[in-house]
């Protein structure tokens, strides 16, 4: 069996495994008990570390019924002084500020969970990317929900999980599983992003140009350099400035 290194985008984990791990009324109850708020704090966070490792070590069981894992490595963003702010200072500026919770699990699994890696100006996704090139393609998978890491070349496992229904219409969720991108399919899914933009990340597209028209156009290209024509004619359409914009959007959507 083939041995893979898994690089794990670790920042929606966290939020799945924050996400209402106590309720309101424990809390009521933990403090009738006579328990300290320090304790309650920490109660917290240990269920999401517990919450954390559960679906973590479900997902690696998944892949280890193709694969060897041989190494897991787990990357998390959390940079003050994000160097995409720099380039923009609206880049995800329409986010809302995180749950304290959220904050404080990732900054407890950066300080006790194996493996795991943040940078004061990377995302976690640079950081996939940087790792990802001291690998040979063939010995990494990585492991995210996240379409933007899909720029990187190689097999990628999607654990986001899909509901589906049986033949007596009862429920069950299976995840989206391995997808294997190409040179080629990392080079669409780029231009496709030039055109569209990310609207999590705050970053404009071109006006009007959505993900199915953005495909159109992309795909109906042969060539890298008649891709990269349409995109230029695209951007130079809608705005003098256009050149201006299509730089900075380079910047902030493709890997450092």
């Amino acid at each position: 069996m083939k041995s893979k290194t898994v690089l794990f985008d670790a920042d929606s984990l966290v939020y799945q495994s924050i996400y209402k791990v106590i309720s309101f009324g424990e809390i009521r109850d933990m403090l009738k008990s006579g328990k300290l708020r320090f304790e309650i704090e920490m109660e917290i966070l240990q269920r999401g570390y517990d919450r954390f490792e559960k679906i973590s070590f479900d997902i690696l069981n998944e892949i280890e019924e193709h694969f060897h894992v041989e190494k897991t490595l787990y990357f998390f963003t959390k940079c003050k002084n994000n160097f995409r702010k720099e380039i923009d200072p609206q880049y995800k500026a329409n986010r809302k500020k995180p749950n304290r919770w959220i904050s404080e699990l990732r900054d407890y699994l950066i300080e006790y969970w194996n493996n795991s890696f943040a940078h004061d100006e990377y995302e976690a996704d640079d950081l996939i990317f940087y790792n990802a090139q001291l690998l040979n393609v063939s010995d990494y998978i990585i492991c995210s929900i996240d379409k933007d890491l899909k720029q990187i070349e190689g097999l990628h496992f999607d654990y986001y999980q899909i509901k589906r229904y049986d033949e007596n219409g009862e429920e069950f969720k299976i995840r989206k599983g391995f997808k294997n991108m190409t040179k080629t399919d990392c080079e669409n899914l780029l231009c496709e992003l030039f055109l569209v933009g990310d609207a999590c990340d705050n970053i404009k597209g071109v006006k009007g140009i959505g993900e199915i028209k953005a495909k159109k156009i992309i795909y109906s290209k042969n060539s890298t350099y008649g891709k990269f024509r349409a995109i230029c004619e695209a951007y130079k359409n809608e705005s003098e400035f256009w050149k201006e914009k299509l730089r900075m959007n380079y910047k902030l959507l493709k890997f450092q």
